[in-house]
């Protein structure tokens, strides 16, 4: 059998290497980790088990300091744990296997809440602006095309690691028509500048965080197309679950590298990467939750009283 703390280091760096990418992905496979961690690990007092659990939890949690739904998922084992009380290092690890399955389970449960409800919201024959790859808003679009909606989809191509790629396959795959555009045409091609024929009649775009404020962290270049949509008074969708809450107005903003960039860039130039931006709430029509479709200042209220781990 493969060292325990090899197989948790493994995931860390898919996580943080993006192998692994994607706030649910991100979160489903750090409670994963945490579980055959806790399961594998040879350690029989009851107290040291739960220290090396509570550090495992933390160093997953660190790879990608900017994915709230991650944290809240290793969060939720540790308090389930912490609330059962167990004796003995047994009982702890029942325990860890049962909260970890049902966090899987309430993300699966959760997820297709949203997907249903968000394909409602697309009507026949809309031009709807998405960036960078949501599961959540690719399955909203399969969905509604599925359901026999025709809409076109435009998408970025979102630089540097261009994860709209995935996007635009997944959707030309079920026969959505899709156009691309770079990154910095997004805010004009929301604009009335670029023309009749592309005029958006909405926008539905993923997140990494909802913040207490009910503003949203996401994937940098989101400001501008929020920015651009407010100007423009196109409807601007979120689509995530609730349990991307983090209790805070603010979130640390991931750099990455500059190699990203530029992998061979020259010696005295300075590159700054981050990875995610901020929209505030006051560009946000709707956040397609489990609940419902709710206003961007109501997350902070419903995501307590659902999740009081968080």
């Amino acid at each position: 059998m493969d060292n325990p703390k090899n197989k948790l280091k493994q995931t860390y760096r898919k996580i943080k290497n993006l192998e692994i990418q994607g706030a649910t992905a991100v979160a489903k496979n750090s409670v994963i980790a945490l579980k055959n961690y806790g399961l594998n690990i040879k350690i029989n007092n009851l107290l040291k088990w739960k220290e090396e659990i509570k550090s495992a939890s933390k160093y997953l949690s660190s790879a990608r300091p900017t994915e709230p739904m991650a944290q809240n998922g290793l969060k939720f084992v540790l308090e389930t744990i912490k609330k059962e009380k167990p004796q003995n290092v047994i009982q702890a690890k029942n325990y860890l296997k049962k909260a970890a399955n049902d966090f899987l389970i309430l993300i699966e449960d959760i997820s297709l809440n949203i997907i249903a409800l968000g394909k409602t919201e697309i009507k026949n024959n809309e031009n709807i602006l998405t960036h960078c790859h949501s599961y959540l808003v690719e399955q909203i679009l399969i969905q509604a095309k599925k359901a026999g909606k025709n809409f076109k989809v435009f998408n970025t191509e979102t630089r540097p690691l261009f994860q709209g790629h995935i996007t635009a396959k997944k959707l030309l795959k079920a026969k959505i028509p899709v156009t691309m555009v770079t990154d910095s045409s997004a805010a004009f091609l929301i604009s009335s500048y670029s023309g009749k024929s592309l005029t958006m009649n909405k926008i539905i775009l993923g997140a990494d965080a909802i913040l207490s404020d009910g503003s949203v962290i996401n994937k940098i270049g989101s400001f501008g197309i929020g920015s651009s949509a407010k100007e423009e008074n196109v409807p601007l969708y979120i689509a995530a679950p609730l349990l991307k809450f983090y209790p805070k107005s603010w979130i640390k903003i991931e750099k990455r590298s500059a190699k990203e960039i530029w992998a061979k860039a020259p010696k005295k130039l300075k590159i700054i990467n981050f990875a995610f931006d901020k929209i505030p709430a006051s560009y946000i029509k709707g956040i397609i939750c489990e609940i419902g479709i709710i206003k961007p200042e109501q997350a902070q209220k419903y995501a307590k009283k659902l999740y009081p781990f968080i």
